[in-house]
This record gives structure tokens, sequence and C-alpha cells, in this order.
């Protein structure tokens, strides 16, 4: 027989119950300890001072409850709860997020998966929610890229597990709030080829998945990790996950840093440009993004304030976007707004400040 902590009415003790937690009187003294064995003079003792509930410990039977956990459909609806929260902030509204869920459902449908992320979710947002995100915006931008079915599964297949080898990282350097020394650099860039090397053992998975998430931090110029690889040798779809790895690390905070705004993130990129991203990849995620919604109310650095007028449709990129001022830099409420189109040459000094 097991003992098992319960919550009970004073009317509900036996004897024979264990107190789990000091009882105490209305006068802070103490009137009965913990771990005593009740006996019917302390019952007694308690219906005329104590009205309050009260813990012990109550035998009950070994096989008393027992459950089963389906922990493949855990994963999988926290899975989907990521992406619709991140789509709904990110992505477009036309953007077919149905069925970027079907590819990775499908992927998930490999119990293989669910037992590689498994020892990456108590790591929490910088990893696992990270892991999710990137696996959504690289698909994406293979939907962008008109990339097959059969491939885009390989892909989010490789998105979803390009972080895996974090796991043998020490929380200490993962977490850290100061920027890494040396010695913590070198083996935070060891995570993808712990990566590979677990995937490489593990049978479902194949070896050029396997060398796209061992590629994910490869750059163009060769000064990337582990390999050093330079344009021409690194894996198309390692690219696309080194785009979207940036993008969501950019966009969410860091031990180490605040989020940059989706505007400050796409700058940065673009201004990356082609050195280090190639331009199909990169118009491919920017053009999922969701920069400047319609209506949304922005600050202009000239102090003014308005809200975006273009539907994002209208213009695929929406990097510099309608403006109508109703606001004028001092504060004061325009008779007539003022409309300005961020992408004439005339407006280039004028820069979205801050998204009210």
């Amino acid at each position: 027989m097991a003992e098992r902590i319960i919550k009970i009415r004073v009317t509900e003790l036996m004897e024979g119950d264990i107190i789990a937690k000091d009882i105490y009187s209305s006068m802070g003294s103490v009137l009965v300890k913990k771990d005593s064995d009740l006996n019917d003079t302390i019952i007694q003792r308690l219906f005329k001072s104590y009205n309050d509930y009260i813990f012990v410990y109550r035998k009950v039977n070994d096989s008393f409850n027992t459950y089963e956990v389906n922990i493949n459909q855990i994963i999988i609806k926290q899975i989907e709860d990521i992406i619709d929260t991140t789509s709904k902030k990110f992505l477009k509204q036309d953007k077919d997020i149905n069925q970027i869920k079907k590819i990775l459902f499908e992927i998930l449908d490999n119990d293989n998966i669910i037992k590689l992320l498994l020892p990456i979710r108590p790591l929490g947002e910088n990893v696992f929610n990270h892991s999710i995100n990137v696996a959504l915006y690289s698909l994406c931008v293979a939907k962008e890229m008109f990339l097959p079915h059969n491939r885009q599964k390989v892909l989010g297949t490789a998105a979803l597990l390009h972080d895996i080898g974090m796991q043998k990282i020490a929380k200490d350097i993962i977490y850290k709030v100061d920027s890494l020394n040396d010695s913590e650099k070198k083996i935070m860039q060891m995570h993808p080829r712990y990566s590979f090397e677990i995937l490489q053992q593990t049978d479902s998975i194949n070896l050029e998945v396997a060398s796209i998430v061992l590629q994910h931090h490869e750059r163009y110029d060769g000064k990337g990790y582990p390999l050093g690889l330079k344009n021409e040798k690194i894996h198309q779809m390692a690219k696309i996950i080194s785009l979207c790895d940036m993008f969501d690390a950019l966009t969410n905070d860091r031990p180490y840093r605040q989020k940059f705004e989706k505007n400050e993130s796409v700058e940065y990129l673009l201004s990356a440009g082609e050195n280090n991203y190639s331009s199909d990849i990169l118009y491919g995620l920017i053009n999922s993004i969701s920069i400047y919604p319609y209506g949304q109310w922005v600050k202009l650095s000239t102090g003014d304030i308005g809200v975006i007028a273009n539907q994002e449709e209208e213009n695929s990129l929406n990097y510099r976007p309608e403006i109508m001022v109703y606001i004028d830099s001092n504060g004061k409420g325009l008779e007539t707004p003022i409309f300005i189109d961020l992408s004439l040459r005339d407006n280039d000094s004028i820069t979205i400040e801050t998204i009210i």
C-alpha cells in the first residue's frame, strides 16, 4: 500500500491518517505536527478547534490510478499552438498555414521525429519554439520557391531537427546573459555537429537531412561553421534554414539582448544582401512576412504619426509602405490627413521609427 497526500475537511479525517503539513491555530501555535498519526482523541480535538482544510497522507492501493500519457499528441498540440501564434504575429494573411501544418504533421507522423525533439523540449523558447518557427518559415520559403512536396518534407524535417544537438550544450552557455567568451563560442559551435551525429544514429533519418542540419551555420564567404564551406558547397536547404534561423533569432528575445522589430530584422537581412543570402531565398522569406500590416500605427522619423495605408497584397515586399499621416510631429491632429509614399525616392530620408 502506498501513501498519497490528499486535501480533506476535518469531518473527513480518519484514524490512521498521517498529517502531511503542520496544523496551526488561529493564534499561530501548532495544533498537530507534521507526520503525526491521527487517533480518535486528536480528531475530536480538531473537530472542536479547527474548521479549515487539512493535508494528510492516506494509504491507497498502488494501482489506484494509472495514466496512459500520449506524449506524441502532447508535443504535436504544442507545435500546432506555436505555429498558430507565430503565423498570426508574423506571416501575411494570404499564406496557407493549413498546408504547412499538413506537411509538418506528415513529418511528425514518424515517431522517431518526436523522440528526437523530446530532449530539447525542456530547453524552452530559445531552442524548442525556435526549431518550430524555423520549420514554419522554411516551408513558407519553400512554397515561394515552388519546391515540390517531397522536397518540402525533406526541408521541414531538417528544419525541425536542426538544433537537437543543443541538448549536449550546457544550459549556462545557452542562457548566458553576457557575450560568450572564445571557449564558450567553440562549445556552442559544436551543436550542428552534435545534431548530425544524433541523426546519423537514427535509422529513419537519411544522410541528406543530416547533412543539411550539419551545414545550417555555414556562410557564403566560408566563415561559417563547422566545416567552413563556401557558397556553392552549401546545400540549398541549409541556406534556407540558415536565413530562417537568423530571422527568428532576431525577432525573439535572447538572454543577452531584446528582440528586434520585424521591420528592423528585415532591414538587417536586406543590408546583408546577397553576400550572405541567396536573393531567391531572401525574398522568399520577406514576401511571406507581414512587415507592415494594413492599419498598423507607426511613428515616422519626422515625428509624424499615421497608419499603413496600402494592403500588403498590393506590394509583395511592403518594405517601404504608403502612410496616411493623421498626427503631426507636435502631436496635433490634422484636419486633412497627409499621404506619404515611402517607396518614392523623394521620401528616401524618411523612415519608420516605431511601430505603435
